[in-house]
């Protein structure tokens, strides 16, 4: 037989029987959860939001003292076409041509990481900073607004730091220019003759990015 200090000693533990079990419930229901698919999958390296804007693009993503001034009639060499499956392209940048009329691919990252990275389609395709936006989806838009190209492309990766100010700017313009195109997007890039990229040289950063 137990003691009686034995017995109140079981007495004394006994309120924390409950909240033991109660927290075995909670764990298994937590892991039930988890192999039913309530969890969403990680999102895979360089699988980034697009802007969904072009306002205030170029405050975003400004010129820089290396760009060369053009005029986007001018892109009359070489082409090379892309049909890019998924956003973004792997163009970092794009600068306007004289106007404001027409775009040009700047800052390409130069490698593709790993198959299906959505940033080294243009890598791949062959496209050349430099190039000029010839085409979207068969539409010609050497000397569209650049604004408006970028509408179309939609190939900006969103940046939360620029949200409010972008937001403004997207109410002072009084909406989009144009709408996104459709994924696959075909697009055809023309060079310039006698254009030189003088832009910096993008290196691989520790963070599985790019930096100038």
């Amino acid at each position: 037989a137990s003691s009686p200090r034995a017995s109140a000693m079981g007495a004394a533990r006994s309120p924390l029987a409950p909240l033991a079990l109660l927290g075995a419930l909670a764990l298994w229901l937590g892991l039930r959860a988890g192999f039913a698919g309530g969890r969403a999958p990680p999102r895979l390296r360089g699988e980034r939001l697009a802007a969904r804007v072009s306002a205030s693009y170029l405050e975003r993503q400004g010129p820089k003292d290396s760009d060369v001034p053009f005029a986007g009639t001018a892109a009359t060499g070489p082409e090379t076409a892309v049909d890019f499956k998924k956003r973004p392209f792997g163009i970092l940048r794009y600068q306007p041509g004289q106007g404001g009329k027409g775009a040009m691919a700047m800052e390409i990252i130069p490698t593709s990481r790993y198959p299906g990275d959505p940033q080294g389609q243009a890598f791949l395709a062959g496209v050349q900073s430099g190039s000029v936006v010839k085409s979207v989806g068969g539409a010609n838009v050497l000397n569209e607004d650049f604004h408006k190209i970028m509408d179309m492309l939609d190939d900006e990766v969103a940046d939360p730091r620029f949200s409010k100010s972008t937001a403004l700017a997207m109410e002072q313009q009084g909406g989009r220019l144009a709408e996104p195109a459709g994924t696959p997007i075909p697009v055809v890039f023309a060079t310039i003759p006698g254009y030189v990229y003088k832009g910096a040289e993008l290196k691989q950063d520790g963070q599985d990015g790019f930096a100038r």
